[in-house]
């Protein structure tokens, strides 16, 4: 299996010294942050959140394909249950996935990229009686990722005040 270490390696190789290899170092992060509280893998966790979108600027534009070229890049190097997790990360794709790897990949992808939009402060000052509508307000044109993110977050009964922690120590 694909390690850490060379997991990097390859964020390094296709993305570069780029917003989207800090995006997947952080999807790595939280991934990594979430995988004790279901007693999963962190190492294979971690190695899912850096890779999944190691394929962002080879299909930009083919979103259809976002994912799946990543697939095919690593192909065994990841158990089958982390490829189908990253083949069905973006909805684009038509990959249907609802392992729990794969929710958690799309709420870490989601968290992820409202924390780039909003920043650290405003995502840590939602109001926490209603977080997920309040979300919804402040992401504008990009508030589905609030609705990706309570859907899965709920779906396994991870609170919205972990989600903020796990950001927090990032």
């Amino acid at each position: 299996m694909l390690n850490v270490a060379d997991a990097e390696l390859l964020v390094k190789q296709h993305l570069s010294d780029t917003p989207r290899a800090d995006h997947s170092r952080f999807v790595a992060h939280i991934m990594r942050a979430l995988a004790p509280r279901f007693s999963a893998s962190t190492d294979l966790w971690e190695v899912v959140g850096l890779c999944h979108d190691l394929d962002y600027f080879y299909t930009h534009g083919n979103w259809s394909q976002h994912g799946l070229v990543t697939v095919a890049w690593l192909g065994d190097k990841i158990p089958a249950e982390a490829q189908h997790a990253i083949a069905a990360h973006d909805h684009r794709t038509g990959v249907q996935a609802d392992t729990l790897l794969a929710d958690m990949l799309k709420a870490a992808d989601a968290l992820a990229i409202i924390d780039e939009k909003l920043g650290r402060t405003s995502l840590r000052n939602a109001d926490r009686t209603a977080p997920y509508p309040a979300l919804r307000r402040l992401l504008g044109d990009r508030s589905y990722l609030s609705d990706i993110l309570k859907r899965y977050a709920n779906r396994h009964g991870v609170p919205f005040e972990d989600l903020i922690d796990v950001v927090a120590r990032a």
